[in-house]
């Protein structure tokens, strides 16, 4: 049986659509190929830009395996760059992993993380780390760039050395003109200790700052330094005392000011002490000052004084007591004394049970 002749002319039509198609299918390859191109470029122009960046910059996939790392991580990796490994980015470069480091912040709260991580040789990081997201939403990969501030951190590993050294021989010098003090008046040993424990305890029941706080204890240690031009005899005299032993006696805060205002501190310390006997009503002295006029760092230090001085042993008189100290300054509570401060004074010893050390 003679085979089916196809008509000339719906042959040639089919080759031209024929043609049409191997156009269409060279197009789309050539496409693929311009497409291929672009993104290697892409690629390599992205690698190009990440690794002229100092600072060492790494692709980490969400097991947290090391996909990619710039040329400045590669070296503190050991690593070849733009290398995809299976290590470990925790494991083989930091040596720890706890939920707390910045790379598992990210991952468990999809927001960019900060923070500082010890590598294996020693040397300190501050690491930064953002998510990626892919067009689903999820994280795909982590992008984390880090810092090395070891020799930051030795320098203020350094500088903290200093300064606690500074402040082992500040405090030293101190103690030692408040046991200069001591020395000169044994009848009042520890008085200064003791009203400066007072007067911080004060000061944290009025929710004083720390730095004021600490401000406030050295004032309190040095408050009596004035004392030190004081005779002997007149400080540790049996009985009561003349006029002009009085007043010789209230010069001390004055001498005291005189002897500290010359040292920089960052408190206010010599006014402190130039003001702890200054009363609300201008009853004090030196100066005669009234309520706002006076420190509340001196108002807390003069009830502090009060206290202790009452409730401890004199040479002209027994100790009276400390419900008799506290009934004193409650009497006089918003006339010579602080209220607020008469008030923690009050729930210091009635309600908290503070006691002198």
């Amino acid at each position: 049986m003679a085979g089916k002749t196809i008509p000339k002319k719906a042959l040639l039509q089919e080759i031209v659509e024929l043609r049409h198609r191997l156009n269409r299918l060279e197009g789309s390859q050539d496409w693929l190929s311009y497409v291929e191109e672009e993104l290697l470029s892409a690629e390599q122009e992205k690698a190009h830009l990440l690794n002229t960046i100092v600072e060492p910059i790494v692709y980490l996939a969400p097991d947290l395996q090391i996909l990619w790392s710039n040329r400045a991580a590669s070296v503190s990796l050991n690593l070849n760059p733009g290398q995809s490994v299976e290590r470990n980015f925790l494991g083989d470069w930091a040596g720890e992993n706890r939920p707390d480091l910045p790379v598992n912040e990210a991952l468990r709260s999809g927001s960019p993380q900060e923070g500082e991580i010890v590598s294996l040789d020693g040397r300190v990081w501050h690491l930064r780390v953002y998510p990626v997201r892919g067009p689903q939403g999820g994280i795909t990969c982590l992008l984390a760039a880090f810092l090395d501030i070891t020799a930051r951190k030795r320098a203020e590993e350094m500088m903290q050395s200093s300064l606690d050294k500074l402040q082992r021989a500040f405090e030293g010098v101190v103690q030692a003109m408040a046991m200069a003090m001591e020395m000169k008046d044994l009848y009042t040993s520890g008085h200064q200790q003791r009203v400066a424990q007072l007067a911080c305890a004060l000061a944290g029941e009025l929710s004083l700052p720390a730095e004021r706080i600490e401000g406030l204890r050295v004032a309190g240690l040095l408050h009596d330094l004035g004392k030190i031009a004081v005779a002997s005899e007149i400080l540790s005299k049996p009985g009561k005392i003349n006029e002009y032993e009085f007043a010789i006696i209230k010069a001390h805060p004055q001498i005291g000011y005189d002897i500290l205002k010359t040292i920089e501190f960052p408190w206010p310390v010599a006014q402190i002490v130039l003001q702890h006997h200054e009363r609300l009503d201008g009853s004090g002295y030196p100066a005669g000052l009234k309520g706002e006029e006076i420190l509340l760092e001196a108002k807390i230090l003069g009830v502090s004084d009060v206290v202790e001085a009452m409730s401890s042993h004199r040479p002209y008189r027994p100790a009276i007591g400390i419900n008799q100290a506290l009934e004193e300054i409650f009497q006089k509570r918003g006339l010579a004394y602080d209220p607020e401060v008469v008030d923690a004074c009050m729930r210091l010893f009635s309600g908290q049970g503070f006691m002198f050390e």
